[in-house]
């Protein structure tokens, strides 16, 4: 019994010297660095737009594991060869791992630059100009350097100088960060930049603190010593990658999968899981150190309490980050709190598994069975990699979540026959000591304690306060519009919010005069794929000036007969938009497109409206009037605000006087120009009218080549002679802001047009087809969020002389792009949550 006591005795008292004394400078480093690392994401999340943020997560996080994977084992390695030699051997150790890692890292760095065009377009806009290249070189060999210069620290027994690094770098980042914002640089790379320069100016700081001297007599010659010790190294290496992988792979899949917006906020929630997964990793690596000074007997008493006390912190940190995460998380903004909190709370119970992979790693390094373990953390690795990634793509960022949870659990399972062999015969045992001998050391401890406990307390307190009483300050209360770098919302479809309806246009009228007009059958079978695609509504356009183009002569009506009957008798809605006017109708024709504005023009076009509401005898559900009356090529006398009131309101009575169930539509505006439409209704004001002259009003929320959840700030501006010009997709929240400020707060918008082209063109670039379909996917999740967008048309279904084919879903053959592919997807998912049927392509 005695021995037995003095074991333990001796046991608590290796463990509290040689692993607590590390693990708490390890620590301290590490909550500095992630502490002042999520000070750092809050500033950039309120201040850069979500686009901006989740490219450059995307790069950050690629290059932390092209770091871990370039550093070549060289850091591990360190804490366990650096106790054998003399100071001066071990600056010689530190340097050339140093200059192996700078050579590996930069190679690493720029083949990844060379294929970023091949790689996800997270890292694409990343890496595609040079300041974004040469940041990522510069930060893959930045992180591994911060690898090995903390590892060898370690193992020289300065671990303390691992918190002044982190320390310098993280507090570097603000003062650079408020610099460069100030002057107005708010895109990607820039962000990318705050975050490397810091980090590589932490190293010589380090190396100069070591203060290990020169003269080093011992060392062999560095071509030689570096390939000794690289065949160590590279053992432990591989380890160490299968190990590491599965967990720094994770954020990489999710950069590959998701949205930027939805990468995002697993960013934020990464960052905040790290809280979880750190602690207990940094008691393994406390552990490896001291077994490098320990003898296998030593070592595994060790283990006895570091399991325990590892497992019992994760758990602990799992309930905190369960409890508290949600409060926490709204620092970011609401959307993020609401988004990444559910994240959060399915990642951090794998740090659960993680504890004893960990411990199992520096098992199988203290025992040097280096071949079997690496084998056995491979295959981890593949398996978490595919459940990752299965997850990801079948269900977003909480599917990415899942599957990694079940990877674990499929490896836990598989693994149940090593772990026994690993840890059978162990008794675990409770990582306190049973009595305090030093009382003044004790009482410190629960001081500081309690003092962590009242103001973490307070903090979560003042948090939640701060959430209930404080507004939504993501969106501008004057204007209705998301403010720049806020996240923007995204719903799935439920049954009590499917989302929007889907709209798709087709076009009967081919513009080729040998056959100017679709057979019944090409036009079946283009409702057809719209209707495969989720469409509930078929829309069509016409001109007055093309179906009557001599005064009194009749109107043709084929062209529109043809696609309404298409349309409904596959059971669907129709939208027609009317524009154009003969020059017969004109007082003075001078443009193609030239508006009705006397009251003689008036007149005939309402005549005009009037038959053919007549003709279509209530066939059709929504009448959309003109097109993007805010521009000089649909407006070419000069858009008017008052004169497109005065065209409404004929057009609106002329409507309901034959068909009040049919609902009218203001004439799509271009990139929401809310200027536009606040004088509208100065006009409708100054005409006198009873009532809003529309039941809807039409959006053209085209973003150039912006993803639908940028909120660019420079595309915001004050254009002539109207204001308020947004040319985000967002900036349909601040037509209907205008709507609800004028007592229309209850009337829809109908998104008419929106699309992206896979060709460039003035002011905009090219957007692949596979970027587009993603793109499609975000904007219509957005939309589903907005009770006011009962319908959303995405421009275009099929190329027409009108509507070219860089912007269709279907090419020339009617062959189907990813586009068309990925609103298949989401029509069917709104239909299963909506509980209709799903029509068959």
């Amino acid at each position: 019994m005695a021995e037995q006591y003095g074991d333990d005795v001796a046991s608590a008292e290796a463990v509290r010297t040689g692993i607590w004394s590390p693990f708490r400078s390890l620590l301290a480093a590490q909550v500095l660095t992630a502490l002042l690392g999520l000070v750092f994401w809050v500033v950039v999340a309120r201040l850069v737009d979500a686009h901006d943020v989740g490219v450059a997560a995307a790069a950050i996080n690629a290059q932390t594991l092209l770091g871990i994977v370039t550093v070549l084992g060289h850091s591990t390695t360190l804490v366990s060869e650096l106790p054998k030699h003399e100071p001066a051997r071990q600056r010689t150790m530190i340097l050339r791992s140093l200059l192996v890692v700078l050579v590996s890292s930069a190679v690493a760095g720029g083949v990844l630059v060379a294929v970023s065009p091949l790689l996800s377009s997270n890292l694409a806009d990343a890496l595609g100009n040079p300041i974004g290249a040469a940041c990522f070189v510069l930060g893959t060999a930045g992180f591994a350097w911060a690898l090995v210069v903390d590892d060898a620290c370690l193992g020289v027994k300065q671990s303390g100088l691992q918190v002044w690094r982190n320390l310098l770098a993280s507090s570097l980042r603000f003062p650079l960060t408020a610099l460069l914002l100030v002057l107005g640089f708010t895109e990607a790379h820039v962000l990318q930049l705050c975050w490397v320069l810091p980090l590589l100016g932490s190293i010589p700081f380090t190396l100069w603190r070591l203060r290990l001297p020169r003269g080093d007599r011992t060392s062999p010659p560095l071509l030689r010593d570096i390939r000794a010790f690289q065949s160590l190294a590279i053992r432990n290496h591989l380890l160490s990658l299968c190990l590491a992988a599965g967990s720094q792979m994770v954020p990489v899949v999710a950069a590959l999968t998701l949205s930027s917006v939805g990468n995002a906020e697993f960013a934020i929630a990464w960052l905040m899981a790290n809280f979880v997964f750190l602690p207990p990793y940094l008691l393994a690596t406390a552990l490896f150190a001291h077994a490098a000074n320990a003898t296998t007997e030593e070592f595994r008493r060790s283990m006895e309490r570091t399991i325990p006390a590892a497992l019992s912190l994760s758990l602990l940190l799992c309930v905190g980050a369960w409890v508290l995460g949600e409060p926490v998380l709204w620092i970011f903004g609401g959307d993020y709190a609401r988004h990444s909190w559910a994240i959060l709370a399915l990642l951090v119970p794998a740090g659960l598994w993680m504890v004893l992979k960990d411990h199992l790693v520096v098992l199988w390094r203290s025992q040097q069975a280096f071949s079997l373990a690496t084998r056995l953390t491979g295959t981890a690795l593949v398996i978490e990699v595919l459940g990752a990634t299965s997850g990801g793509i079948i269900g977003g960022a909480r599917g990415l979540c899942l599957g990694w949870l079940a990877a674990m659990g499929v490896e836990m399972v598989l693994g149940l026959p090593w772990l026994r062999r690993a840890f059978g015969g162990l008794h675990w045992r409770s990582p306190l000591p049973a009595r305090r001998t030093e009382a003044g050391v004790a009482a410190s401890q629960v001081v500081l304690g309690a003092v962590l406990v009242v103001t973490l307390a307070a903090g979560t307190f003042w948090v939640v306060t701060q959430r209930q009483a404080a507004p939504d300050r993501s969106i501008d209360a004057s204007t209705g519009l998301l403010e720049p770098g806020a996240p923007v919302p995204t719903c799935e479809p439920t049954a009590e919010q499917p989302g929007p309806a889907i709209d798709l246009n087709v076009q009967s009228a081919t513009g080729d005069p040998a056959h100017p007009i679709r057979s019944a059958a090409d036009l079946r079978r283009l409702v057809g794929l719209a209707q495969a695609a989720g469409a509930g509504v078929i829309s069509t356009t016409t001109s007055f000036r093309t179906m009557q183009p001599v005064q009194g002569g009749p109107i043709e009506f084929e062209y529109v007969d043809r696609t309404i009957a298409a349309a409904r008798a596959a059971g669907m809605q129709v939208r027609l938009q009317l524009i154009g006017m003969p020059d017969w109708a004109l007082d003075e024709p001078q443009f193609e497109n030239q508006a009705p504005r006397s009251q003689p023009e008036l007149a005939a076009w309402s005549t005009f409206v009037t038959e053919v509401m007549k003709h279509v005898a209530g066939q059709v559900d929504y009448l959309e009037v003109w097109n993007e009356p805010n521009e000089a090529k649909w407006w070419p006398t000069g858009p008017d605000p008052v004169e497109f009131a005065r065209l409404m309101d004929v057009t609106d009575r002329a409507v309901h006087a034959v068909a009040p169930q049919t609902k009218v539509i203001s004439g799509g505006l271009a990139s929401n120009d809310i200027g536009f439409l606040t004088w509208v209704y100065r006009g409708i004001d100054q005409l006198g009218l009873e009532r809003s002259p529309f039941d809807m009003v039409g959006a053209h929320p085209f973003a150039g080549d912006h993803a639908p959840d940028s909120v660019d700030p420079t595309k915001r501006y004050e254009r002539n002679p109207f204001g308020l010009y947004d040319e985000n997709f967002t900036g349909f929240m601040g037509l209907h802001e205008v709507m609800a400020q004028h007592g229309d707060g209850d009337l829809p918008v109908y998104i008419t047009q929106f699309g992206y082209s896979t060709r460039a063109g003035q002011g905009r670039e090219a957007v692949p087809d596979d970027l587009r379909a993603s793109y499609l996917t975000q904007a219509f999740k957005q939309a589903t969020c907005v009770p006011y967008v009962p319908v959303f048309s995405w421009y275009a279904l099929h190329p027409t002389p009108w509507d070219p084919q860089e912007y269709t879903l279907v090419d020339r053959q009617l062959r189907p792009t990813k586009t068309y592919d990925a609103l298949v997807a989401w029509g069917r998912q709104r239909d299963e949550a909506a509980g209709t049927a799903h029509p068959k392509g």
